[in-house]
């Protein structure tokens, strides 16, 4: 069984439509052409023939950005039916034991010649494996036109970005001047690991500040407020510096390196260093 991703043509929740195309060219490495398309109204095939986890995750990452993006199943996909029919046409006609019993009839001496209408019949029966397999042969190119066409227009379209190496944290220098960093890029669900232990966990850093843990799995439920009082609850940017804020004591303060729209590094001088992922 197989899924496919499908974008609305909208955005979501309101969100400025160019500001969400930039976004999605800057993450697909698409032009602004097929972005347009992508945007105009009218729903559009993103990606065909995938994993319903694959799907779902492709899915959450555009609506991260602002795109409305659905998972759709697959129509059509059940192939196996198509293939045992073919066997059991394709089984010899003329096989099985012979219809009249040896010796339930008298020897003839004279030898009768097979009529036109038998001599064609025989003929076609010779010839049904090879007309058959002719059929199969049309018919896989039918069903497996789709699948080339999704994969040609793949080729043709330019690659992606390369996604640059992990850096170390980099903790500037106080007489170092270092660019602001665009708190927006945070917006949305991320899979951080922390380097030292490999443990993985799931975050949300919404709009209006606050810091939502999801533990190890990420749900498209709304999560209950934590119950945790080590974990943070709220989050702001200052320079290149982000700040998380707790309920009952004083906030902890990390260095960002890097922070795009699907990577997000950052650590302290106390050896903490977090690498985090769109999921």
């Amino acid at each position: 069984m197989y899924y496919r991703v499908v974008m609305q043509g909208r955005t979501l929740g309101g969100a400025d439509v160019e500001e969400v195309k930039r976004h999605f060219m800057r993450v697909t490495g698409l032009p602004p052409g097929v972005a347009e398309k992508f945007f105009g109204g009218m729903p559009q095939v993103v990606k065909r023939k995938m994993r319903e986890s694959d799907a779902e995750r492709i899915a959450a990452t555009l609506r991260a950005i602002g795109a409305a993006a659905t998972v759709e199943r697959e129509i059509g996909s059940g192939d196996d039916e198509t293939a045992d029919e073919i066997r059991i046409v394709a089984n010899p006609l003329n096989a099985g034991p012979p219809t009249v019993i040896p010796g339930s009839q008298a020897a003839s001496n004279e030898t009768v010649a097979p009529s036109r209408s038998r001599r064609w019949l025989r003929q076609a029966l010779d010839k049904w494996p090879m007309l058959l397999g002719g059929v199969g042969v049309v018919a896989a190119a039918v069903l497996l036109a789709p699948v080339a066409n999704d994969y040609l227009t793949q080729i043709r379209r330019a690659p992606a970005p390369p996604i640059p190496p992990a850096k170390p944290a980099i903790v500037p220098q106080a007489n170092e001047p270092a660019a602001a960093l665009n708190p927006s890029l945070l917006h949305g669900p991320w899979r951080c690991t922390d380097q030292r232990t490999g443990v993985a966990t799931y975050w949300s850093y919404n709009p209006d500040g606050t810091l939502v843990y999801h533990g190890a799995v990420l749900s498209d439920r709304q999560a209950p407020p934590s119950s945790d009082a080590a974990a943070p609850n709220a989050w702001k940017v200052e320079g290149r510096r982000l700040v998380q804020s707790y309920a009952q004591r004083a906030p902890d303060t990390y260095v960002v390196d890097m922070l795009t729209l699907s990577r997000l590094h950052y650590g302290n001088d106390r050896g903490l260093e977090i690498e985090c992922r769109r999921p």
